[in-house]
């Protein structure tokens, strides 16, 4: 019989893995209520928020760091990057530099990782396969987020 994971699944789990690995990625899709997200928290060094390039996806992206502060983790927000997926292409009305400036005024870093085909085929990413300007962008955040880790 199935059971869901939980905070105490989570911990053991990720105290298993940090005695073979220095880093441990959590995704939690849009799990934020989720009782294993009590772990994930105490746990992060370092958040990488995903927002599409809509508004309704940066208000979204928003609620997420204004529920991390509200949450007492004001470090995580400050320090965290944010990554604007441009899936929909260039082709929004939406002015992506202004999303770009709400987010530098709440964390450390945005990156903006362009409309790429081989992203939107939602399958496993072969980097090789990535237009340049997405392959750069991705390298960046790779960067920064080991960065923001060496630091912490």
């Amino acid at each position: 019989m199935a059971h869901a994971f939980d905070d105490a699944d989570y911990r053991a789990v990720t105290d298993i893995l940090g005695r073979y690995y220095s880093i441990v990625l959590t995704d939690s899709g849009t799990g934020m209520v989720h009782s294993v997200m009590k772990g994930t928290l105490e746990k992060a060094d370092a958040v990488v928020l995903v927002s599409g390039g809509s508004v309704d996806e940066a208000r979204l992206a928003s609620e997420t760091l204004s529920w991390l502060e509200a949450h007492g983790r004001h470090d995580l927000v400050a320090k965290a990057t944010v990554v604007i997926n441009m899936a929909a292409g260039a082709g929004t009305l939406v002015n992506v530099d202004e999303i770009e400036q709400h987010f530098l005024s709440r964390v450390k870093n945005v990156v903006r990782i362009p409309h790429d085909r081989h992203l939107a085929e939602g399958s496993r990413i072969d980097l090789r396969q990535l237009r340049p300007a997405t392959r750069a962008a991705a390298v960046e955040l790779a960067a920064l987020v080991v960065e923001e880790l060496q630091q912490s």
